[in-house]
């Protein structure tokens, strides 16, 4: 609806995502850019109180008296942006702890009481307080100013996580730290700020600053990543273009660099586990409240989409970082995470090219016959499958299998990975089924016995295993096995994990390849409605074009609906994807 414009003009496409209350309306989000923009909107009239635009005589708002009151208000938090905006330097942190008299040991409610005792009189920031109390305080006033980046955090870290993490950083960086840059306590003739007031707050904040460094613990699963207020400052982070790093105090990052270098998935699959539809609030309403941002911004799946995305580039970097400064034995170690994450994240001539430089380093410093040099050359084996090199990659896995036998044993981990990849070369790719099935069927009572029938692994042989089944024309056992792939991954795993749509993708095509369109068009529905960030671009790629295929031979009309979606999916996610879709849609045309 254009506000102010005549009934021929009166409407068009939205600009602003407008969410209602009983007793008034915020507009949060410009969808051009964005930007979240706090205007105060009149509900009774439907129209804006505070336009955007410049308000002639003749069209001058007529508002009620508690609509004016509202306004008032409106101003007055604007103003008060104004008040938030002082940041601290890392070097004068611990001074301003000190002068505040905290304690070390405090969390994020024991500081903020600490705090609103102390500036009850003044009503100000616990910055502003102390920049222009002067006295004891005026040796860090030097420490006050502008911030350089925007400190996101969890209430339950303590004063002493805050600190360490900060070592990190440099000392003449400037963090705005909420507990001390914003004021502790209300106004009393001011209404009480609204959600709008936070999220504007700190949106602005993240684009006026443009950085954001995360505190994050512990690793195995990070409390930041539960947290929707930490969520949502991601978002804003990267809504407005803004840089993003991670600090971790000193044993949590060491404990980390340990983790990426011996067991990357670990991690990886920590990042790629956020649902910001299960992340917490200290208040249930801000839950709900976040929770509308996102739907306004896409959903969550499109938001962890962006989060997980925005923490992988993080986690590359640090892979990246640590190649570069690490010795030749740690160097190895590294770039075989970097390749294996590569290879993951489908970059696969970056996996085939960091995986051949650690085989080299680790064949230089270990020996070829090392258990970590093998490793690395079934994962180089694997990629080469991925590229479709089955030459290359049956050569590789064939004397890395053979060696890790003798090295490490059948029922070795890493064996049972390596005859994995090789028996998913013999039955999907070289339609070798007798030699594929007689090595998966191995591979798959060795790794329930060892791994255990839940573990990620035995569920990715039982895949390769179905489709072999599928491929060589086993139709029953082939679903048989899917299904109860299936039904693990979605237990164990996650109905979002990549190996549990992937299952379900494979099932799908099963299913069609067996012209059973309602079975097939169930799963892909299932699929590609799946609201998580950790879905396979391809998957979802191949699910929506195979899912418009279905309705060209049920119904004609929803197939462009369907293959729309699935190029808009693919042009966003991975190349490969993207001229499936284009090749679809030309030929469903």
């Amino acid at each position: 609806l254009n506000v102010g414009k005549s009934d021929s003009q009166q409407f068009s496409q939205p600009r602003l995502h407008i969410w209602h209350s009983h007793t008034h309306t915020w507009v949060l989000r410009h969808c051009s850019n964005d930007i979240f923009l706090p205007f105060l909107m009149s509900s009774s009239s439907g129209l804006l109180s505070c336009k955007r635009r410049e308000v002639g005589e003749n069209e001058k708002d007529v508002l009620t008296g508690e609509e004016a009151e509202k306004k008032e208000g409106a101003a007055d938090w604007e103003k008060d942006l104004e008040d938030v905006r002082f940041g601290i330097a890392v070097k004068g942190f611990q001074k301003v702890v000190e002068l505040l008299n905290l304690q070390p040991g405090m969390t994020g409610p024991e500081v903020q009481a600490h705090v609103k005792e102390l500036t009850k009189a003044t009503k100000l920031s616990a910055l502003k307080h102390m920049k222009e109390g002067g006295g004891d305080f005026s040796e860090v006033a030097a420490y006050i100013k502008d911030p350089t980046i925007f400190l996101s955090h969890c209430w339950q870290f303590t004063l002493q996580d805050i600190m360490e993490s900060l070592e990190e950083l440099d000392e003449d960086e400037v963090v705005w730290f909420d507990l001390f840059t914003v004021p502790q306590n209300e106004d009393p003739s001011k209404p009480p700020k609204p959600f709008s007031w936070w999220s504007s707050t700190f949106f602005k904040n993240v684009e006026r600053i443009g950085k954001v460094v995360m505190v994050m613990k512990p690793i195995t699963k990070p409390i930041t990543l539960t947290r929707a207020w930490c969520v949502f400052e991601l978002y804003a982070c990267i809504a407005t273009k803004s840089g993003f790093d991670v600090a971790m105090p000193a044993q949590v990052r060491e404990s980390f660099l340990a983790l990426i270098r011996d067991d990357h998935r670990s991690f990886f699959k920590t990042i790629s586990s956020v649902e910001t539809r299960k992340c917490e609030a200290g208040q249930p309403q801000d839950k709900e409240n976040i929770a509308r941002v996102i739907a306004g911004a896409g959903g969550f799946g499109e938001i962890d989409q962006m989060v997980i995305e925005r923490l992988k580039e993080w986690f590359v970097r640090v892979l990246e970082d640590q190649v570069k400064t690490s010795d030749i034995v740690e160097r190895a170690a590294y770039r075989h995470s970097l390749g294996a994450m590569c290879r993951e994240d489908g970059k696969y001539d970056d996996a085939e090219e960091q995986l051949k430089l650690a085989l080299e380093e680790r064949k230089a410093t270990l020996g070829e016959d090392h258990p970590d040099t093998l490793w690395t050359k079934a994962w180089l084996g694997q990629a080469y499958s991925f590229m479709w090199k089955q030459k290359e990659s049956v050569a590789i896995l064939v004397e890395c299998l053979q060696k890790q036998k003798e090295v490490l044993g059948e029922d070795h981990e890493h064996t049972i990975f390596t005859a994995c990849e090789l028996g998913a070369n013999y039955g999907v790719y070289l339609n070798r089924f007798d030699e594929g099935e007689e090595m998966l069927e191995d591979c798959l009572e060795r790794a329930k016995r060892v791994l255990g029938e839940e573990h990620a692994q035995t569920l990715i042989i039982m895949n390769n295993l179905a489709l072999t089944y599928a491929t060589s024309g086993k139709a029953d056992e082939a679903k048989e096995l899917y299904l109860e792939c299936i039904e693990r991954c979605k237990e164990k795993l996650g109905e979002g994990h990549p190996e549990t749509l992937m299952t379900m993708f494979n099932l799908g095509l099963f299913y069609k390849a067996q012209r059973a369109y309602k079975e097939a068009e169930a799963i892909y529905y299932e699929c590609f409605q799946v609201e998580s960030a950790i879905c396979l671009g391809l998957c979802y790629t191949m699910s929506g074009t195979d899912l418009g295929t279905l309705h060209g031979v049920q119904r004609q009309r929803e197939v462009p609906r369907h293959l729309s979606s699935c190029v808009c999916y693919a042009i966003s996610v991975t190349h490969i994807g993207y001229v499936a879709a284009r090749c679809w849609a030309q030929t469903t045309t």
